[in-house]
């Protein structure tokens, strides 16, 4: 109860009086209790006026809030009646008539700072400040304000008067640690987020925040890691001991322990988030992709395979199970998997790409291309399209088109991924180059492979066989053969190379006992090249029942090839071809060559043809 001295009052100061106190009384909910609801609109600051029984009614202070009051509600009424302007205006009156009410002066405060007036917010903030001392979020709003007038060192000042308080806010903590680092201050940046692990008594969110800033800081900073990383273990571990098995925390433990590299333990903290909700399927991506890195392909199969129990047309899931099928060399599963994921989503790309990939593998080169036409009717041209595009035409001996689609993916490449042209991209460049018969092309291409890579073994090795094969820069290719059998002395195609080089330069015993251990070394696997080789270097000889022998051996295995081809294949073709021919089977020889040509029609094929038909 209000105790008035009615004798003293004018009455307009009482007229006055009592609009305040109604308001007043409407305010605070007409009720004293403190379970009374708060009026709608009425910030939890503006509280009962706290007048003493003594307090008289020319008080300055009870004017004030009185003042301040009326003013705060007729700002929240021209807010409401459209008139943003003229609220602030009575918004700044309530904030200077009474700056003990924090909610009032931090929302006209922030109403200035909307609105790019800088110097209004800091006039309220200080005068909030003088009234308040004590209050962390008034200092905080100014350390704001201070920062939005680019006035850093007031900014700074102001943060740290708010984390001496008692119980600083993540706001002035995050603040102040983010503008000593951005001024290159890590030390001081670390100090305030050290200050900050001194607090007690805070909520899980708050020490999520900690944590989350000594990363940036971190990463700002680029440096001491140790110290970044036990101050984000304390702040998880402060968060935990509040909440503990909090999903949340544990998630970002585990979060941060991958982005540290400490997989094992990331890898235990996401199997606990499992066991705490299984149906966390984010979690199972994360914790399959660790497994992954860990080669621990048939965990991370588990994890996929769950997801896809819950959700079957998880695309995600489907796509990086199809690749750890492709790598444990189960194609048909792989091939199944990435056409379902282009089912459910025809524009998801590197699906299409995988899918070529395995076709690849597979042999199947005609529907390799059809893969990489439905990508190319949807995307635009890329490297790897053209770069499996030609792969694929050079298995079905379209050599003209593999080089083709392969300068088309070099092409691409140059303009925007040149770490795609490998010494892998430019050996089969130069193969397609040489199986076309373009011998001086293959030559500069091969070289290139190796200079990418000076101990690319394969492409010296197919690059001296080459000249050996067609019986020209005999020295050139001795000097790449040579190398290739340095680095790899067991290789047996290397070593067959060695043999046939040691055939042309007229080397015959030579050559027999290099044919004869590359034989050897493939003895659980004949090759049919290496029979022919060996049968040519007996008949130089004069061993011609053992050459016709060696002969025989290769044509029987040509057969074989020939029984699994799924489609023409020239070049075996005219393998086969010669090999009759050295058998004296004339008919059956030009038979294979005709065949052979019609597929690949080329000059060298086109005399033998020739020759044969002369001689019958």
């Amino acid at each position: 109860m209000f105790r008035v001295n009615p004798p003293t009052m004018r009455r307009g100061s009482q007229t006055r009086l009592f609009i305040g106190l109604t308001l007043l009384w409407f305010s605070t909910g007409c009720s004293t209790s403190p379970l009374a609801k708060q009026r709608p609109g009425i910030p939890s600051g503006i509280h009962g006026l706290n007048i003493e029984e003594d307090t008289t009614s020319e008080s300055p202070e009870f004017l004030n809030r009185v003042e301040g009051l009326t003013h705060y509600l007729t700002s929240r009424s021209l807010e409401l009646r459209g008139k943003p302007t003229d609220s602030l205006k009575h918004l700044e009156a309530a904030a200077k008539a009474d700056p003990s009410q924090e909610t009032v002066v931090v929302q006209a405060a922030r109403r200035f700072l909307q609105k790019k007036k800088t110097d209004k917010a800091i006039e309220v903030l200080r005068l909030g400040q003088a009234a308040n001392p004590e209050s962390v979020t008034t200092y905080e709003w100014l350390g704001l304000a201070y920062q939005q007038a680019n006035q850093p060192d007031e900014a700074v000042a102001a943060f740290k008067t708010a984390l001496a308080k008692p119980h600083p806010s993540l706001i002035s903590i995050r603040a102040l640690s983010k503008l000593h680092a951005a001024a290159k201050r890590f030390d001081d940046a670390f100090k305030v987020l050290d200050t900050a692990l001194t607090k007690e008594g805070r909520e899980p969110e708050f020490w999520l925040g900690i944590a989350d800033l000594y990363r940036d800081t971190g990463l700002a900073a680029r440096a001491k890691m140790d110290k970044i990383k036990a101050g984000i273990i304390t702040s998880l571990d402060k968060a935990n001991a509040l909440n503990p098995e909090n999903p949340l925390t544990i998630h970002r433990l585990a979060d941060y322990y991958k982005i540290w590299g400490e997989n094992e333990k990331a890898i235990a903290l996401f199997i606990q988030l499992i066991e705490l909700n299984p149906g966390l399927l984010n979690v199972r991506e994360q914790l399959a992709d660790l497994y992954l890195r860990a080669d621990k392909t048939q965990d991370a199969s588990k994890q996929l395979e769950a997801i896809l129990r819950e959700r079957p047309t998880n695309e995600r899931a489907l796509f990086v199970l199809g690749g750890i099928k492709r790598d444990l060399d189960k194609l048909d599963e792989a091939a199944a998997h990435f056409e379902t994921v282009l089912k459910i989503n025809s524009k998801f790309e590197p699906a299409y790409y995988e899918l070529a990939g395995v076709r690849l593998f597979q042999n199947k080169p005609r529907e390799t291309l059809a893969t990489l036409r439905k990508a190319a009717e949807q995307f635009k041209p890329n490297f790897i399209n053209k770069f499996y595009a030609g792969l694929a035409h050079s298995s079905l001996h379209q050599y003209p088109k593999a080089i083709e689609n392969l300068l088309e993916a070099e092409q691409l490449a140059q303009a925007a991924e040149q770490n795609r042209l490998t010494h892998f991209f430019y050996f089969q460049l130069g193969a397609a180059y040489e199986r076309n018969r373009q011998y001086e092309t293959a030559n500069t291409v091969l070289k290139k492979a190796i200079e990418i890579s000076p101990e690319y073994h394969n492409a010296m090795n197919y690059l001296g066989y080459m000249w050996a094969d067609i019986n020209r820069n005999l020295d050139e290719a001795a000097k790449y053969i040579i190398k290739a059998n340095e680095l790899a002395p067991e290789n047996a195609a290397y070593v067959d190379s060695l043999g046939w080089l040691h055939y042309r330069q007229g080397k015959h015993k030579e050559a027999l006992t290099e044919l004869q251990r590359a034989a050897e070394l493939m003895k659980d696997e004949p090759d049919s090249t290496i029979h022919e080789h060996i049968g040519d270097t007996l008949q130089q000889l004069g061993q011609a029942d053992e050459a016709g022998a060696e002969w025989e051996t290769s044509l029987g295995l040509l057969r074989e090839q020939e029984k699994k081809m799924t489609t023409p294949d020239a070049y075996l073709l005219e393998q086969l071809g010669n090999v009759l021919n050295k058998l004296r089977r004339t008919d059956k020889a030009r038979a294979a060559w005709q065949r052979s040509y019609e597929i690949t029609p080329t000059e060298p094929l086109r005399l033998k043809l020739h020759s044969v038909k002369k001689e019958g």
